[in-house]
């Protein structure tokens, strides 16, 4: 079974203090995307950037996605519908310290299907754990974003050499 994963799709990544045209030129795609996917009746997951005020990626980064601010709310475009799962994370990876592998496991998922941002940081991050935890990976090129085209390419040429990662489109991939 296949689940969506929906990568960092909030306020500071897409429109905030990490945000790009690229990022907000993908909502209207993983809005729509999303719709299928719900029509299908696949699980939808979230994986929301919210950190405190002890996380070592502030050190890299400066202060972001803060837990409860505005900056870590899932974009309003993209609110998660009633029975989507949101999972709040600290890290690049939501399969860290979330118990996120055991709960699609427990769902019956083996192919997860990756959206959101930033495909060379989140996404692929998330790609990588998801394989490490024995998940089947799908990346949609045109659902996902990185702050340069470059590394956006980069980051799915590695996903697809190093993970095995399917690369597609939304409009090719099969629900």
């Amino acid at each position: 079974m296949k689940a969506v994963i929906v990568v960092d799709m909030i306020n500071d990544f897409v429109s905030g203090k990490f945000g790009s045209e690229r990022a907000q030129a993908i909502v209207p795609a993983v809005t729509d995307f999303i719709a299928r996917a719900r029509k299908k009746k696949l699980p939808v997951v979230y994986l929301q950037d919210a950190h405190s005020a002890e996380d070592t990626e502030l050190g890299i980064w400066g202060v972001h996605a803060m837990s409860g601010s505005r900056g870590s709310e899932i974009v309003e475009e993209l609110a998660p519908a009633r029975g989507d799962i949101v999972i709040p994370k600290q890290t690049y990876s939501g399969f860290v310290g979330t118990g996120l592998a055991v709960l699609l496991r427990d769902l019956g998922v083996d192919t997860l299907i990756f959206v959101g941002v930033s495909t060379d940081i989140c996404v692929q991050n998330n790609v990588g754990s998801a394989f490490f935890s024995g998940f089947r990976s799908i990346v949609l090129s045109d659902c996902t974003a990185s702050i340069t085209h470059e590394g956006h390419e980069q980051a799915l040429k590695y996903m697809k050499a190093v993970y095995g990662a399917g690369i597609t489109t939304s409009a090719e991939v099969v629900l």
